[in-house]
């Protein structure tokens, strides 16, 4: 059956503790516009926060990330889900825990989820390659009348533990109650009527005998008597012929010889079953009995019988069962009240200890009473309580280094150009997208003179703020060298010579460092160890990746080489339309939904056939192009490594052909591979 959303809510946070609150702000605005309870809603909330710390402290252990928090409400139930991309913490199995088990192994995890599974009516964990969705549903309940209300907040749970309980146990013992006086009401009234059936065939079978011998109407008179005599339950015996006439009447003779009528709430067809009789003062039972001889009806037997007895000793023992009754529930109520403060004590502890921490009290710990379960509860409650206090003490010295990276990352986007510089014939686009907070990428364009520009892009080794403060020593040293530069093999080589003297052991730096002439339309070119340069040509319609060799800025040489013989410089002129790409391999290393690389040859074929079908079109478009085949490639999963490039056009309007031959050997320069 299709469901068909109410309102649709989505929601992007950075995966820190500190926006719990903006996820738990979001989470409460959609239930109250659900018009969920209160209470569902204070345990939604728990939970999404339970869920959402566990992402944090799990998926993004060791890199930053952000949490989607998708909320879709339809009319009967509501849907949360915690989308991440980073680490899976699916528990095993189906994802239910046994509490059980979790108490012998003494694990310490895990509790969260499982308080999750019981707040929620459906909790799902879905794990795919590239992205991770904690999914939970919650019903939302019709809102409580205002007196239920009252009367809910009015009972503590230790007075509604023992009012249930005081009505189950009530309920158990009225239907037993009910039950056995039942059974004994019946077997005494059945035993009734089987006696009297078989006095009344005693006297059925004597009259029979009476009959036949024609006896006299004294003599069926005192056979009635006796029967009278010795059975007082018997009211009233009548004896009658086969013409319904009156042989015998126990109660006056008066009655001998007369038509006998049945009372009118009884039939006289109706033959050895027991009818009732009620008359003003007393209810009775009447039955006939018929008087046999062979075949051949002789007359009836007329009996009718009182069950007052009967009643008054079920009335007796009624009486006894409930003073016992009384005595037990007595004893009941003393033992509900025990049995409370036995189960509900370490609850309420526990309740008053989470009142306690949300007021700011993290000292006080639970004590370590109770049921086995109970004691383990409270030990893993102190742990976690411990846990929480130490992390509110580390909570300052946490947001203030959060505080200096996230200065520190401000600091290094000044580092990157505002705003492009307009280069004479040479249109230019850039991107730069960390992988964390802070990255280890940089990329520069700037002016050296009226007609040479450098456009360089490089790679730290490394991530964090080690690698941020190198990425800023290395743009400010780049750009004091290159005032009035014309090569960038000399250029490079001025660089390693301050940086190998000023930048930590261990680190190093790649480069791929252009210098541009707009006089004559040529670029000079090395690179330090970094990703080839793809180059495309207009005339060709063909990519090429140039790479010259070279080792990385910062890299110990061996004794007797110079860093400046490593370098091997370019000299390629540009025709109208020809393109260049500068890349890191954040772009070649990024891994898809099957964890395989986008690759050098996979980016290669991109860049040629995007520029053949859309050559007219500006840079920023082949810029907008390669960002979204990068994502579509990986899902927009977290990237392992920050994303550079600098795209460039020639936009001559008229193309030079290639005069001498230099620029002959230089262009199979750039075809090779190294």
């Amino acid at each position: 059956m299709f469901r068909r959303p109410v309102k649709e809510i989505n929601a992007e946070f950075l995966a820190e503790e500190k926006y719990l609150d903006s996820i738990q702000r979001t989470a409460r605005e959609s239930c109250i516009a659900a018009s969920m309870s209160r209470k569902d809603t204070a345990s939604v909330l728990l939970a999404i926060e339970e869920g959402a710390t566990n992402i944090i402290r799990h998926a993004y252990l060791y890199e930053k990330g952000i949490i989607r928090l998708r909320i879709v409400i339809y009319k009967k139930l509501i849907v949360f889900s915690l989308i991440d991309s980073g680490r899976s913490f699916q528990p095993s199995g189906t994802g239910a825990l046994d509490l059980e088990q979790l108490v012998e192994s003494g694990r310490k995890g895990g509790l969260g989820f499982y308080m999750i599974q019981k707040i929620m009516d459906s909790v799902e964990y879905i794990s795919t390659a590239s992205f991770n969705e904690l999914r939970m549903i919650k019903h939302i309940s019709a809102p409580s009348p205002i007196g239920h209300t009252f009367l809910r907040r009015l009972f503590t749970l230790r007075v509604k533990f023992s009012v249930w309980t005081f009505i189950i146990m009530c309920v158990i013992i009225g239907a037993s109650i009910y039950y056995f006086d039942y059974r004994a009401s019946k077997l005494m009234y059945t035993h009734k009527h089987e006696t009297v059936q078989a006095l009344s065939k005693t006297i059925a079978d004597q009259a029979a005998g009476y009959f036949i011998n024609r006896r006299s109407d004294v003599e069926f008179d005192e056979l009635i008597v006796s029967y009278m005599r010795a059975n007082p339950e018997l009211k009233l015996i009548v004896l009658t012929d086969s013409a319904n006439i009156i042989r015998a009447h126990s109660d006056d003779i008066r009655n001998i010889r007369r038509p006998y009528r049945v009372p009118e709430q009884v039939s006289a067809d109706t033959i050895g079953v027991p009818q009732p009789v009620t008359t003003e003062f007393e209810k009775f039972s009447y039955l006939v009995t018929p008087i046999r001889a062979g075949e051949r009806l002789l007359g009836k037997v007329h009996t009718t019988y009182s069950t007052a007895g009967i009643y008054f000793r079920l009335t007796e023992s009624r009486r006894s069962i409930f003073l016992l009754t009384v005595v037990l529930v007595v004893f009941g109520i003393l033992g509900i009240y025990l049995l409370s403060n036995y189960f509900v004590s370490p609850i309420l502890n526990i309740t008053r200890r989470v009142r306690r921490f949300t007021s700011g009290e993290m000292e006080t710990e639970l004590p370590l009473t109770g049921a086995e379960e109970f004691f383990e509860i409270s030990k893993a409650f102190n742990q976690m309580m411990t846990r929480l206090s130490q992390d509110q003490r580390n909570v300052v010295e946490r947001e203030k280094l959060a505080k200096e990276i996230e200065v520190a990352s401000e600091i290094q986007k000044t580092l990157l150009p505002r705003k492009l510089p307009e280069v004479p014939h040479l249109e230019i686009d850039a991107l730069y997208r960390a992988a964390s907070v802070i990255g280890g990428d940089l990329y520069d364009i700037f002016k050296i003179s009226e007609e040479r520009y450098c456009l360089a892009v490089a790679d730290v080794s490394g991530k964090g703020v080690p690698a941020s403060l190198v990425m800023s020593i290395l743009r400010t040293v780049l750009q004091i060298q290159a005032a009035e530069e014309t090569s960038a093999k000399k250029l490079l080589t001025r660089v390693d010579g301050y940086l190998s003297q000023n930048i930590p052991t261990g680190m190093f730096i790649t480069i791929f460092l252009v210098i541009y002439d707009a006089e004559t339309s040529r670029i000079s070119l090395v690179s330090a160890g970094h990703t080839p340069m793809l180059f495309y040509d207009a005339s060709k319609k063909a990519v090429d990746k140039v790479n010259p060799k070279g080792l990385p800025l910062g890299v110990p040489l061996a004794e007797g080489r110079s860093f400046e013989e490593s370098l091997e410089e370019l000299v390629v002129k540009l025709n109208h339309e020809d393109m260049f790409l500068l890349f890191t391999d954040g772009i070649t290393e990024a891994r898809g939904r099957d964890n395989s690389q986008f690759g050098m040859e996979r980016l290669t074929a991109f860049f040629e056939s995007y520029l053949n079908e859309h050559a007219a079109e500006p840079v920023s478009n082949l810029s907008e192009a390669l960002v979204n085949q990068l994502d579509d490639f990986t899902g927009f999963a977290k990237a392992a490594d920050d994303v550079t490039f600098v795209v460039a056009r020639c936009r001559r309007c008229v193309k030079e052909p290639v005069s001498s031959e230099s620029d002959i050997q230089v262009k199979k320069l750039r075809e090779k591979e190294h």
